[in-house]
């Protein structure tokens, strides 16, 4: 799992593997590597025969960041989900993409095939934006998965993936609803709108602090692998 380094200066490398900052990215991609192994998700299977456009969307609130992703680790547990399914891709086509609420911001990701060799690219942009405004709208963040539906829909399934409290200051449910392309919502630590819970047509899966390791990644596993034969998600299912 990469790590990227911004320095000002190149450092000399006795230099900055003695450094803090050196020992604080150890630190931090050792407690990423014992929390992936706790992860359990599933099977990929094989790749399907229509191709998928799997469409993150990360609310990055105060709420959120604040308390309501439970363990912390929406962004980890979305990159281990998409990199299984990614070293099992043999057809290339599958592809991912990263958006935020705050769109357009420096960690939106335009759509790249899952495969190993853009792991790197995809980890970069699962992160919360630096230039990002931690605002509880949907709307920026939907009219762009829309913008990807509306370019890739006709090659690719499109799968939009929501991670969000849902507790908006606007309101566009029946957009989101609407669609084109399946949608599944991560509802973390608050309750599911009631108009997305009674649309059958919307996956919801409800996370909370009881929730455990794995759980977010499992949803987007779930949504990553409905159409690949053979797949097959293990653990929690959806619970509406």
């Amino acid at each position: 799992m990469a790590v990227e380094l911004l320095s000002s200066r190149p450092l000399s490398s006795r230099r900055w593997t003695s450094s803090p900052a050196f020992a604080a990215v150890r630190r931090r991609r050792r407690g990423e590597e014992r929390y992936a192994g706790q992860v359990v998700l599933g099977r990929p299977g094989r790749c399907p025969e229509r191709p998928v456009l799997a469409i993150c969307l990360f609310d990055n609130s105060g709420s959120v960041t604040g308390g309501h992703d439970p363990v912390g680790q929406r962004f980890l547990e979305a990159y281990l989900a998409i990199a299984k399914v990614g070293s099992r891709c043999r057809c290339g086509e599958d592809l991912a993409a990263v958006l935020h609420f705050d769109t357009p911001t420096s960690g939106d990701l335009e759509p790249l095939p899952i495969r190993r060799p853009h792991h790197d690219r995809i980890r970069r942009s699962l992160a919360i934006p630096p230039d990002g405004a931690g605002a509880s709208l949907l709307g920026a963040g939907l009219a762009g998965a829309e913008r990807l539906a509306a370019e890739h829909g006709a090659t690719h399934r499109v799968v939009l993936i929501v991670l969000s409290d849902f507790l908006l200051f606007d309101d566009h449910l029946a957009d989101l609803i609407a669609f084109p392309g399946d949608v599944h919502a991560v509802v973390l630590s608050a309750p599911a709108p009631p108009e997305l819970k009674s649309e059958p047509e919307v996956t919801v899966t409800s996370i909370d602090h009881g929730s455990t390791p794995g759980a977010v990644g499992r949803a987007v596993f779930g949504a990553l692998v409905a159409t690949r034969p053979r797949a097959k998600v293990f653990g929690e299912g959806p619970a509406r």
